[in-house]
């Protein structure tokens, strides 16, 4: 049987007349492809569900057993804080993975659509993480400020300015080095295979506007 990719490659070719397929054929082809794409997306959302539902396990009996302290408590509860959003946004990514895969009739804009709204999902993702430090440094800021408040004495303000540079530049080369890391990794694990699904969309369109002779 034709594969999506084999019939893109006869109809680019100049010298060779495109084969006569129709749009059952064609929407067979689409399915088929979405289809193991679709998989591999899923695959790895699973995955990443698994480590995150790990780490709200892991992350209570560690502190249980270490007995935390205060801050490693604050950091703790950002951490399952941020895991349980996490969550909720795998769930629904699965979901929207999982309408991808039902037939539809208008098969193209149905996953065009999808694929949209997958987009929008994994900006989420890329944002909430771009996140995550900087939030994380002015709770670990706020501690250290709750902490002169409560000292008997003078209110050490060079302190603070000093802490608060230190992890301002400390931030920054870290933002640095998620963002990179963050992208490589969504691509990794979700781009390719959107950016290829996206690919066969746009090119099944293109023959409509050549001349079959």
């Amino acid at each position: 049987m034709m594969e999506l990719d084999d019939l893109r490659r006869q109809w680019q070719r100049p010298e060779t007349a495109p084969l006569p397929v129709s749009a059952a054929e064609i929407g067979g082809m689409l399915a088929a492809t979405s289809h193991n794409l679709i998989e591999k997306m899923r695959r790895n959302t699973w995955y990443e569900a698994g480590l995150t539902l790990l780490i709200i396990i892991a992350a209570p009996l560690y502190a249980w057993h270490s007995g935390a302290k205060a801050l490693q408590l604050l950091l703790m509860a950002s951490l399952l804080l941020l895991s349980g959003i996490l969550l909720v946004n795998y769930y629904q990514q699965l979901q929207l993975l999982r309408r991808m895969e039902q037939p539809e009739i208008q098969v193209r804009a149905h996953l065009g659509a999808l694929c949209a709204g997958l987009r929008q999902r994994l900006r989420f993702y890329y944002r909430l993480t771009l996140a995550t430090a900087p939030l994380m440094l002015l709770l670990l800021l706020g501690f250290q400020v709750g902490k002169e408040l409560a000292h008997p004495g003078p209110f050490h303000w060079k302190y603070i300015l000093l802490l608060a540079a230190a992890y301002a530049a400390m931030g920054a080369l870290v933002q640095v080095g998620v963002a990179r890391l963050t992208r490589w990794y969504l691509q990794r694990l979700y781009g390719q295979h959107l950016d290829r699904l996206e690919t066969s969309l746009r090119e099944l369109d293109e023959p409509e506007q050549v001349p079959a002779g």
